[in-house]
């Protein structure tokens, strides 16, 4: 599976070959690697050395360490966690802002509304419509909180893009903006304004009307950026 190391800052290299395999898909999540003695041999290096770079891998997420009979180094799932935790980061130590954060969000999503109106799936149509359906009925309830809703219908037109990277970006969002929603403190009329605006989007998407879609989000996302304003970074405060 590796290749000898002959050059450079071997641990390194090392943990270059893994990664490449990783990413590759050579190595999957929960694939175990070679035992150390024989890592040590397919790479021609020590064992020290190799010690270190499976360190590495691990610090990075890459590879868990497992100790026991059973033991071993073993790909990890993906964790995307980091990616949210640096933005939260930045909007603490004021390194960027909340309106910095909503003005990439709408032109990302712009982008993904017009994507979905292209290539959204029947499952996708389907559970956009069930998120608009059952904000409906919560707000006919007496909940004006539509924030779980909203996460799931922004899911599934996220979903319905097919672009791996941009579904990472929105995830990234997410939680952040969850928080948002809820020191808004929805009310029964920013509940119907949310539930009518994902409804003309879902028909705008069904119709894969994409110029009409960008539109829409681009509408939505103007005046949720401006329900944001009121708060300022005071969201973010430690």
């Amino acid at each position: 599976m590796f290749q000898r190391v002959r050059v450079g800052r071997v641990s390194e290299e090392v943990v270059k070959q893994v990664q490449e395999a990783i990413f590759s898909g050579t190595l999957g999540p929960g694939d175990r690697l070679p035992p150390e003695r024989e890592l040590a041999e397919q790479f021609g290096l020590s064992r020290m050395s190799v010690r270190d770079a499976l360190r590495t891998l691990e610090s990075s997420g890459l590879v868990e360490i497992k100790v026991g009979s059973n033991g071993g180094a073993f790909i990890r799932e993906p964790n995307f966690d980091p990616l949210r935790e640096t933005l939260s980061s930045m909007l603490r130590s004021k390194k960027a802002n909340i309106l910095e954060l909503a003005e990439t969000r709408k032109i990302v999503e712009t982008a993904i509304a017009g994507l979905a109106a292209e290539r959204a799936s029947k499952e996708d149509l389907r559970e956009m419509r069930e998120a608009v359906e059952a904000a409906r009925q919560a707000l006919a309830a007496g909940d004006p909180n539509y924030g779980p809703h909203s996460v799931r219908f922004h899911a599934a037109l996220t979903n319905g893009a097919k672009n791996h990277v941009l579904n990472l970006t929105v995830r990234s969002f997410r939680a952040l903006f969850a928080d948002v929603l809820e020191k808004l403190l929805p009310t029964a009329d920013m509940a119907e304004r949310a539930i009518s605006d994902h409804w003309e989007l879902y028909k705008a998407v069904e119709a894969h009307d994409a110029a009409r879609a960008r539109e829409l989000m681009a509408q939505h996302l103007a005046y949720f950026e401006k329900k944001v304003k009121k708060l300022g970074d005071n969201l973010f405060k430690a």
